[in-house]
């Protein structure tokens, strides 16, 4: 029998932060052009999308813009509601009709992210919570847009140095769209438009581990992760940064399933921890927000890991599309 694979940390981050950076050769290999919003570059569309973006125009009043690299809208779609709108109408279309060329769109979320101009460059009158359109969430990588999420450790603590701590490590139902059966964040979710993060963590801490919300308001926010996607037929990117929380629980709490997402949660130690993420077992961007854990707690250091510098570094990639300068709260109940 095969032994399992192994992975080094660095091939972990790798299989997260797989899109090449300008430095990289392998770039110039890459057909993207660049989705524009009020002369802002604010996406990726790969070049196989742009021939049916060009037929949709035919059908109706042209809605793209299309040069030899670039993607804009036309110039009548001018404001936050009739982009959204002109999006929407597109993706629907293309679910009842291009779904084999857009198979992304089978798993449709009836969830919106928010994409966001740069404030100097755009009338804020024209947008919406500083969104200048809105699109379904399982079709941000058809676009290439930077999307944002939550993602909470869940920790004990062993003993009175930073690095003896658990983990709590949720199994992700086998029913999931998305890294079926793999393992993940004790809370995780992607940030609808409308919901601040302090917001989203509480409302998946109940709907993932049904932790109270007189618990889950003890989370942290500890920083960020970013990186940007690349899918394997190399056709979709997707930059995305995730705020990172961290919450202590007492010994005797024990998060517990409450919708279909998570199959059940295990209390692991920073070594099993470590064993499963070389293993490849881990959902990749999870595997990221543990490392950046454990490089916080002291479980990595530059002594015991030779990728270390490499490793911090890369699980804080800077990404060059503008983002939310406050979150639009519009959705939360007050």
């Amino acid at each position: 029998m095969a032994a399992p694979p192994r992975f080094s940390l660095l091939q972990i981050v790798d299989r997260c932060d797989g899109f090449p950076h300008p430095s990289d050769p392998r770039l110039a290999e890459l057909e993207f052009f660049d989705f524009v919003v009020d002369t802002q570059p604010i996406g990726r569309i790969h070049a196989s999308a742009v021939p049916h973006l060009a037929a949709y125009n035919q059908l109706d009043r042209p809605v793209f813009y299309l040069t030899e690299n670039t993607v804009s809208f036309m110039p009548w779609l001018n404001d936050y509601d009739s982009r959204s709108d002109a999006i929407a109408q597109m993706l629907n279309h293309w679910r009842v009709n291009d779904i084999e060329t857009f198979p992304c769109l089978k798993g449709w979320r009836d969830e919106l992210y928010g994409v966001y101009s740069h404030p100097s460059k755009t009338d804020p009158s024209k947008t919406k919570g500083g969104a200048a359109l809105a699109i379904e969430r399982s079709a941000c990588g058809i676009f290439g847009v930077h999307a944002y999420g939550i993602h909470m450790n869940g920790f004990v603590r062993t003993g009175g140095r930073p690095q003896d701590v658990k983990m709590w490590v949720a199994r992700r139902s086998l029913t999931k769209p998305t890294y079926p059966g793999m393992l993940d964040n004790m809370v995780a979710g992607g940030m609808g438009f409308g919901h601040s993060p302090s917001y989203t963590v509480l409302k998946e801490s109940m709907e993932e581990a049904t932790i109270p919300e007189e618990i889950a308001r003890k989370a942290t926010p500890v920083g960020t992760i970013s990186y940007t996607k690349l899918s394997g037929d190399r056709r979709e990117t997707q930059p995305e940064t995730q705020i990172v929380y961290d919450l202590e629980l007492p010994q005797d709490f024990t998060p517990t399933p409450c919708d279909s997402e998570v199959q059940n949660f295990r209390l692991w130690t920073m070594e099993e921890v470590l064993e499963a993420i070389r293993a490849g077992e881990f959902k990749p961007n999870c595997a990221c927000v543990c490392l950046h854990f454990m490089i916080r707690h002291a479980v990595l250091t530059p002594e015991n890991e030779p990728d270390y510098l490499e490793i911090d570094q890369r699980i804080h990639r800077r990404i060059e599309y503008p983002g939310p300068q406050q979150w639009p709260t519009f959705k939360e109940q007050h």
